[in-house]
């Protein structure tokens, strides 16, 4: 047994050693390693999301049909009526919000004339109280006309250019729209068969490991496993009441679009920090075009509605599954974006929950070997 760790630990070394010294052609095989997997990765970040709602059903399932014949496709029939809840609730999202941003849209273009004139007409006053000359109008026109110019001749000279950029752009959305769709397949496939492929997980790891480093490994699904169902359940269950309390607030207070922003704030809750900021800056356009003067209020009522969600609702209902501070909160969300987007974001919080869970196991462990479990 010795050697046989000997010769990995070689076998490790030297393939590190390796792939630090090609580190340019490392860099490429990791990429197109995660090209691969990259759909693979999102069929199980969104089996992920789906099995906290079936695991609900299943339950009320088994209840209900407990000793009857459709017992046996409860599976396929909760993973069915998972699916089409959330399809209905996202097309509910759309359906409301999309009309009124374009609605606000027109709106805003429909003012800019106006806004335009009002704007030639008070700089005018200002001129006349400043004493300029109609030759700086002059002057400045003609600078606006040059910077025009400029512009419209960048696009001209730039036309191959920006075809090949918008190419990239329209293959880009392809790949994403395909790795999605092949995701939501493998998400399907892994929501069916999750029971055998638990069991058959669990057998694997024992066959290949001691029995020491099986249970740890198993204990470590376990709490992972936990960590993440409270999470998303949490998480859920967070933008739900936030979306409620920012609807009552907004009726209160007498806000426009009570309805539109609250679903939104409720969806867009689920993502971590950016959420919030796309949640508020939407809000804050619509209330500008529908009642300018309250947008003051609409801003002080968000950011004590963030307090409360922050203070309240989050360490109640979501910290218990995490445990983790606000400061590990954000670098988990930062380093997460960064490395794998939106879907970065939302898993990077529980996978650093259950890497500190699992850190402070063994402190507390060698700590106690040691004699030393009281050490402030």
């Amino acid at each position: 047994m010795k050697h046989k760790n000997i010769y990995g630990v070689i076998a490790f070394t030297a393939l590190l050693c390796w792939a630090l010294w090609n580190y340019s052609v490392s860099l490429e095989l990791v990429e197109r390693f995660y090209r691969i997997v990259l759909p693979f990765l999102i069929g199980g970040f969104i089996a992920f999301i789906v099995n906290v709602l079936m695991v609900k059903l299943e339950l009320v399932w088994d209840k209900v049909f407990s000793n009857g014949p459709l017992h046996r496709i409860k599976t396929a029939a909760c993973l069915v009526l998972s699916i089409g809840l959330i399809i209905a609730f996202l097309a509910f999202t759309i359906i409301l919000v999309l009309p009124e941003l374009n609605s606000s849209v027109k709106t805003i273009i429909k003012l800019i004339p106006p806004a335009v004139d009002k704007m030639n007409i008070y700089l005018q006053e200002k001129a006349a109280q400043f004493n300029m000359f109609e030759d700086d109008f002059l002057y400045l026109q003609k600078q606006w006309n040059n910077a025009y110019q400029t512009l419209f001749q960048f696009i001209q000279d730039n036309k191959s250019l920006l075809l090949s950029r918008t190419w990239i752009a329209t293959t880009t959305i392809v790949d994403v729209v395909t790795n999605f769709a092949i995701g939501i397949v493998a998400a399907v496939y892994l929501l069916l068969e999750k029971a055998n492929l638990k069991r058959s997980l669990k057998r694997t790891v024992y066959a290949f490991t001691s029995k020491e480093r099986g249970d740890y490994l198993v204990r470590a699904a376990q709490i992972s496993e936990r960590v993440f169902h409270g999470y998303v359940a949490g998480q859920f269950g967070e933008a739900l009441i936030l979306g409620c309390l920012c609807f009552v607030g907004m009726v209160i207070v007498g806000l426009p679009y009570a309805l539109v922003i609250s679903v939104l704030v409720a969806v867009l809750g689920l993502i971590p920090i950016l959420g919030t900021i796309i949640s508020a800056m939407v809000g804050c356009f619509l209330i500008l075009v529908a009642a300018p003067e309250k947008i003051w209020v609409f801003l002080v009522f968000f950011i004590i509605l963030q307090r409360i969600e922050g203070d309240i609702l989050y360490p109640k209902i979501v910290g218990k599954a995490v445990g983790l501070s606000e400061l590990w909160v954000l670098v988990a969300v930062t380093i997460g974006g960064s490395v794998a987007g939106i879907m970065g974001m939302v898993m990077s919080v529980p996978l650093c929950s259950v890497i500190y869970k699992l850190l402070s196991e063994k402190v507390e462990q060698n700590l106690a070997d040691k004699n030393m479990g009281d050490l402030d």
